[in-house]
């Protein structure tokens, strides 16, 4: 699920005094009401399928841009071989491997991340996402032509002739790509399904429902990366999401995940959130926005959490260009 204005808590303002919390007892409680996964998807079925929504009104600024251009780069930095041309990051790109280089992004919420982030860089997407008209949104959006890594031949029936005629081209570019080795093509896999009990190496259980499989070229229908019996993940993205899931849920998870991992050094789970500052000492805290019934962890407990799913952290970043109203993103 994607963030909005509740999970983007503000920790300052302009002037005065800090404002003081509503919910301030839940921090002096040794074990805080955990989140109620129901209730969270009633207060998302409630937001708007849109960019704008799933970002509570930041979705028309530069916001998106700037978040998506640091995943990107934070992605591309940690594992120069997504690069598939020279750039000052990766000046020589290490060769592609052989496999399908496979992502899962859970909580996708309409698919804004795979769709500007990941997509360009991987060759399959697994996207999971619990709210039904977000996912179906996401669906929708992709099949109709509108993600542009995603066209195909089918795609190309439809609309004006200006229209199929930059469908053929992209197209044609991601052929020539795949002639060139640079490319094995893309696809994404849309699964509506939760988080909690998730096994991502089998995320087609009685708790989900296969939504579709988009590719381009058309008809890329191996049964490996997404398409896998049991599915091995190069990366798994975690964006704004687990705060719906309570301390045990999110450490099963956390382990399991890793457990889903492709063997190697540039394998990796990424975690995006917001974090609100550590309890005096620098102790870590969590509280419970009531209203769509979400944890936000400070830094320390995020670390805590890591290092007893067996995690190490290799990487931090704070995202820039955020309002300064609202709590810091770090990845």
């Amino acid at each position: 699920m994607a963030p909005d204005s509740k999970r983007h808590k503000p920790n300052t303002r302009s002037n005065g005094p800090p404002i003081p919390s509503v919910i301030g007892s839940a921090l002096k409680k040794k074990t805080p009401t955990g989140p109620v996964y129901e209730k969270g998807i009633e207060y998302w079925d409630k937001v708007d399928a849109s960019v704008n929504g799933v970002l509570g009104g930041y979705g028309e600024g530069p916001v998106p841009h700037i978040e998506q251009l640091s995943s990107r780069l934070l992605l591309l930095s940690l594992i120069p071989s997504l690069s598939k041309f020279p750039n000052p990051l990766t000046p020589v790109p290490p060769s592609t491997p052989t496999h399908r280089r496979t992502i899962l992004d859970v909580g996708a919420g309409i698919g804004r991340v795979t769709r500007h982030v990941l997509l360009p860089l991987f060759d399959d997407v697994v996207l999971l996402e619990p709210v039904d008209k977000f996912i179906r949104e996401g669906y929708r959006s992709a099949k109709s032509g509108e993600w542009r890594d995603l066209s195909n031949d089918q795609i190309i029936k439809k609309g004006d002739e200006e229209f199929k005629k930059e469908q053929k081209r992209r197209i044609e570019e991601q052929l020539k790509l795949i002639n060139q080795g640079k490319s094995k093509g893309k696809r994404v896999r849309f699964i509506k399904r939760g988080l909690q009990g998730l096994n991502p190496k089998f995320p087609i259980d009685d708790q989900a429902e296969e939504i579709g499989l988009i590719t381009c070229p058309n008809g890329l229908n191996e049964k490996e990366g997404c398409m896998a019996n049991e599915i091995l993940y190069d990366v798994i993205w975690c964006q704004w999401c687990l705060g719906h899931m309570s301390h045990l849920d999110l450490i099963n998870f956390l382990k399991i995940a890793r457990k889903a991992l492709r063997q190697g050094d540039d394998h990796y789970i990424f975690v995006k959130e917001n974090c609100c500052d550590d309890a005096t000492g620098g102790v870590g805290q969590e509280f419970l926005d009531e209203e769509d019934s979400s944890l936000t962890r400070s830094h320390q407990k995020w670390v805590d959490c890591f290092h007893e799913a067996g995690l190490a952290v290799i990487r931090e970043e704070i995202q820039q260009g955020m309002p300064d109203e609202l709590f810091v993103v770090k990845t």
